[in-house]
């Protein structure tokens, strides 16, 4: 018999209880508090991990697929609790650990378990440290020429020299042809961090940007960590950001984003549209609601190219390509109102699935299978 145990507790990335397949209907009250995002005064939404880890426990009750699965938490990342187990599926990955306790420390306490437990991690560290390295990733790619955006770097440090940060980037927003640029620091994400800018006012006053870097340095440094400048595509606004899934190495589905980017980073929903391939959005066409919009099935044919040369590159462990990788396509490079150079502009290895739009693959058995496969059951 094999033994998984699986570390949930991202508290985001949720579905409404209104929404559930029909296999998560059964959910008991305390598997739902183990990982649920808060939307509202008691109103809570069950999150992707634990969705994901009740469907692979109630496989575990059919004798034929000979496994043991118990849910974990943080309070379990420990190296004895590890060694229980044959593999162990961080959905609550360093990162997250982390986060919750804003200390360095704890990320490399999970780390170091990871390489000295006895158990299997899905998934590999070393996938793990070259997606948090967004300045290493990028630069990965550009010399297999794959289509970036142009990004500058500042390593982050207590006490950023503001004079020379703004000297940089007015040269380089010269050399873009734009004034407007972003912001966003390495690692990150959920928006935090980051930000829009105009040069001409951040240049005629230096006090918000003073203020904004002050914030950065307070962050918790893991990995390499950099601020990242690029420019502002204003076609992200316009255009629909591609997130391609990919499972075991193989394309699985895609779901297009708008996100509002006054919107990031804050408390609250995003403002978020959505939008499906054209051949795949059939099993859901009659729940959506007005206002969805399609994506042409020749574009995702073309991502899907540029898809299988980005896992080529990614690190791998023995087990082959991840259970669960996404890559995020944006639009464009050409500063043109007709879309058509797609860039590669994330790549993610424990993403956000979006488990309440992408029901027309029921997502999280889906992923719930990739990690079955993965393991050879």
């Amino acid at each position: 018999m094999k033994t998984i145990g699986i570390i949930v507790g991202i508290n985001t990335d949720a579905i409404d209880i209104n929404d559930f397949p029909k296999w998560l209907q059964d959910i008991p009250d305390e598997y739902f508090e183990l990982s649920m995002e808060k939307w509202d005064k008691d109103y809570y939404g069950l999150s992707s991990d634990m969705g994901i880890a009740y469907y692979l426990f109630k496989k575990s009750k059919i004798k034929k697929n000979n496994i043991k699965v118990d849910i974990l938490t943080k309070e379990d990342v420990n190296l004895s609790t590890f060694n229980k187990y044959d593999y162990v599926v961080g959905f609550y990955c360093p990162y997250y650990y982390a986060a919750d306790y804003k200390s360095t420390k704890y990320y490399n306490k999970y780390c170091n378990l990871i390489k000295n437990t006895t158990a299997k991690f899905i998934q590999p560290l070393n996938l793990q440290k070259f997606v948090l390295n967004k300045k290493k990733y990028l630069t990965v790619l550009k010399k297999h020429n794959i289509p970036t955006v142009e990004t500058i770097y500042f390593k982050i440090i207590d006490k950023m020299n503001i004079s020379t940060i703004l000297n940089k980037i007015e040269k380089e927003c010269n050399k873009w042809n734009s004034n407007i640029f972003i912001t966003k620091p390495q690692p990150g994400g959920f928006g935090i961090g980051y930000k829009k800018w105009d040069l001409d006012k951040v240049l005629k006053n230096k006090n918000m940007f003073k203020t904004y870097i002050k914030k950065i340095e307070k962050l918790v440094r893991i990995e390499a960590p950099y601020l990242l400048v690029q420019p502002f595509v204003p076609e992200f606004e316009k255009f629909y950001e591609i997130r391609t899934y990919w499972l075991n190495g193989k394309y699985s589905h895609s779901l297009g984003t708008i996100i509002d980017p006054d919107s990031l980073g804050k408390e609250g929903f995003e403002k978020v549209k959505f939008a499906y391939p054209k051949n795949e959005i059939k099993p859901i066409l009659n729940e959506l609601e007005d206002g969805y919009e399609i994506i042409d099935v020749k574009l995702i044919n073309e991502l899907r190219k540029m898809g299988e040369k980005i896992l080529k590159i990614i690190p791998k462990d023995k087990t082959g390509a991840p259970f669960l990788f996404r890559m995020d396509f944006g639009c464009c490079l050409n500063d043109k109102d007709v879309c058509r150079n797609y860039f590669v502009n994330e790549i993610e290895y424990n993403p956000n699935i979006f488990p309440a739009y992408n029901r027309h693959v029921d997502v999280m058995k889906r992923i719930g299978d990739s990690i079955l496969k993965k393991i050879n059951i």
